[in-house]
């Protein structure tokens, strides 16, 4: 016999001896055997061994997923700054406004351009009228020249004059441009739809050349990051969306995977994956969300009852070698309507006893069922 079982069955010796001495005193005080029969009664179940029921862990072919915490943030900003330097006369916006596409945002010195506008109108006009005098002057030159009446250099002189009103013409009529340039410019626009996020512009401030004004969430989207452990790394094959909640909403949305990070993070070891999503009005950038990452590649997992596991101290389940209880440790994982995910310890077709209450480690035990 073992040494361990041996220490047990002396154990329960001891104990059954006990009983019939205690029971062999209490027939001496009442004159019968009873006391003894009870005791040898109570010998016999104390070295029975216990009756237990084995089960193989349940399989299951599942999709591991993984719940993260994320973040809504804004798929692209861009600050909106000024193109010319002037003072800002209004701002039509507001934090938190959704914009459309070219829509009017801030007014730069809108009097002050409009005057320079027309000043370089008003200079086109003249280099024409120059050019228009010098053009007949020309032709009339031309007709003299020809019969000899003027001599070359005057129509020379003449030509000149043309080329040189031509020449002014060109010059205020970029003038022209580059005013109806920097009057157009004067009404900053949103260079796409999106929403306001920052208003750092307010009306009689100056307004310096490349000096941010607003900051602008571009698009009908959003981005959606969480941070992923790092053995996550490598089952993103295939996958191409994830489901996220925002806040405390319960309304699942669907995001398409937009980047992931190919670098692990040393000190968090974990990466980020960020996906896309059509926004709504309970989307905000900052906001939290609670991500869902679903691997698109099957696994099988092993499930047993909770009455199967010992949770007390370390994880462990029980099992029967030579008729005696052994104890295994296992890893375990999810818990689901009353049953454990077993990660670690037991492979597929072990059997375990089903209840481990009361039980212990080198009982003698028989397996029934």
């Amino acid at each position: 016999m073992k040494p361990e079982r041996l220490r047990l069955v002396s154990a329960f010796t001891i104990v059954a001896l006990a009983l019939v001495l205690g029971a062999c005193h209490n027939s001496d005080d009442d004159g019968s055997a009873e006391g003894i029969e009870n005791a040898a009664e109570a010998l016999d179940r104390a070295l029975a061994p216990r009756e237990v029921e084995l089960i193989t862990p349940e399989i299951r072919s599942e999709n591991p997923s993984v719940q993260l915490v994320g973040d809504i943030r804004a798929f692209d900003t861009v600050t909106i700054s000024s193109e010319i330097g002037g003072r800002v006369d209004r701002v039509l916006v507001e934090v938190g406004d959704q914009v459309a596409k070219d829509a009017a945002l801030v007014e730069i010195d809108r009097e002050t351009f409009a005057i320079y506008l027309a000043q370089a109108a008003a200079n086109v006009q003249a280099a024409q009228a120059d050019l228009a005098l010098a053009e007949k002057d020309l032709e009339r030159k031309r007709d003299l020249r020809s019969d000899e009446t003027i001599p070359q250099a005057t129509l020379d002189q003449a030509q000149a004059g043309f080329d040189l009103a031509k020449a002014r013409l060109a010059a205020a009529e970029a003038s022209l441009s580059l005013a109806q340039r920097n009057y157009d410019r004067s009404v900053i626009r949103a260079p796409a739809a999106g929403a306001i996020t920052e208003r750092m512009a307010a009306a009689g401030q100056f307004a310096d050349v490349g000096a941010g004004l607003l900051e602008l969430a571009l698009g009908g989207k959003v981005k959606v990051a969480a941070r992923v452990p790092e053995s996550w790394v490598g089952r993103f094959v295939g996958l191409e969306t994830f489901d996220f909640t925002v806040g405390a909403g319960s309304t699942v949305h669907t995001a398409k995977i937009y980047s992931l990070q190919p670098v692990v993070r040393e000190a968090s070891r974990s990466f980020e994956i960020v996906g896309t999503a059509p926004a709504d009005s309970t989307m905000r950038p900052g906001m939290f969300a609670t991500v869902t990452l679903t691997s698109p590649e099957s696994k099988s997992t092993l499930w047993l009852p909770a009455s199967a596991v010992a949770t007390s101290d370390l994880p462990q389940v029980l099992m029967v070698e030579n008729d005696t209880i052994v104890y295994r440790k296992i890893q375990i994982g999810r818990r689901d309507n009353g049953t454990i995910e077993i990660v670690d310890g037991l492979d597929e077709g072990e059997q375990v006893i089903l209840d481990v209450s009361g039980l212990t480690r080198g009982l003698p035990v028989k397996i029934v069922g």
